[in-house]
């Protein structure tokens, strides 16, 4: 590739260009500011925003932070439900002892993310929205997620990209806590101008065969408020994340289990990272394990149908036999 004047131009900002920032004490208000002019960005963590600002890749005139509502924030036992604040960050998860014992796999997500400095500024919501990482799409190219004709990714290097549900974009969700909260069948609280919601974690991502140009359904204004997990009797859950390196670095694949304990199990949910733009879900293998006993057998059987269906690109091949790994390993730990 020649590098540009343009591009080279791009690759050297650091600095972000003026903003006005807002400090709105509720989820109206800051519901109103955004509807004002509809060219606003919301400050949660700010993990990747302040990335996204320095660098141009995002230029808001308004950046609206939410830090200071507090019906953001905090944990509540309520209706058979654990609901946490979107604004809950990841070091509160993973040392937060209930949830390490109800749901071990949100818990072991949440510590695998970036490292502890990440962690405690890093929350919840910010990490199920944060956009795709994908270099092409974050660089000075023009891809198909950035509105062009081409995904670069699919013809480049594409060591990171997907295996499964490449449709014209190979990105990957970038998310930890999605795959686990997935597996964990939680929900996720949306308030918009036109009232309150709630739709499954699985449901807020997109493939880009739904929409080539967004990761997620929340680009247009509304705010992830919180999310709920079920209550009742705890499942037994686990989740591996495979990385080059054990901090910083985003999943190469990762894989949340979820499951009614017993000699034969049952309620499975097997989930995988980064893999594909959404966290992708394992249908065939969930059936295929439902009340089975987990020996030998059952369990290479279910790690080779988890690759069905498998495309890998010219550079990410290695990523079909890691996730059969994967499933092996995740199997073997959560029954141990």
């Amino acid at each position: 590739m020649i590098l540009t004047k343009e591009s080279a131009n791009y690759i050297s900002l650091d600095e972000p260009k003026s903003f006005e920032l807002l400090h709105p004490r509720s989820v109206d208000e800051a519901l109103g500011l955004y509807t004002e002019e509809r060219d606003g960005a919301y400050l949660a963590g700010g993990c990747d925003l302040l990335d996204q600002l320095k660098n141009q890749w995002n230029n808001p005139r308004r950046v609206i932070n939410l830090k200071e509502i507090a019906g953001l924030r905090g944990r509540e036992d309520a209706n058979g439900l654990l609901r946490l604040g979107a604004l809950t960050t990841l070091a509160e998860l993973e040392h937060d002892a209930a949830i390490r014992q109800r749901y071990r796999a949100l818990s072991l997500a949440a510590s695998r993310v970036a490292t502890p400095q990440i962690r405690n500024a890093g929350t919840l919501g910010g990490n199920l929205l944060q956009d795709g990482r994908c270099p092409y799409y974050r660089g000075p190219w023009r891809c198909y997620r950035a509105g062009g004709i081409v995904c670069d990714a699919h013809h480049g290097i594409n060591t990171e990209h997907a295996i499964f549900g490449g449709d014209r974009c190979y990105i990957v969700s970038s998310s930890d806590t999605a795959t686990a909260l997935t597996a964990l069948d939680a929900s996720v609280v949306i308030r918009g101008r036109d009232g309150e919601r709630r739709i499954p974690v699985q449901e807020l991502f997109m493939s880009p065969s739904q929409d080539i140009l967004h990761m997620h359904q929340l680009h247009d204004g509304r705010i992830l408020t919180a999310i709920e997990l079920p209550g009742g009797v705890a499942r037994r859950s686990h989740f591996i994340k495979y990385t080059m390196r054990n901090a910083w670095d985003f999943a190469l694949a990762s894989i949340a289990v979820a499951y009614n304990p017993g000699a034969h199990p049952t309620g499975w949910r097997i989930v995988l990272g980064g893999v594909a733009a959404t966290p992708w879900r394992l249908p065939k293998v969930e059936r295929m394990l439902e009340g089975a006993a987990l020996d030998d057998a059952t369990i290479g059987a279910a790690a080779r149908a988890a690759i069905e269906g498998a495309e890998p690109l010219a550079h990410n091949a290695y990523k079909v036999g890691l996730v059969q790994k994967l499933v092996e390993q995740a199997l073997r730990e959560s029954a141990s």
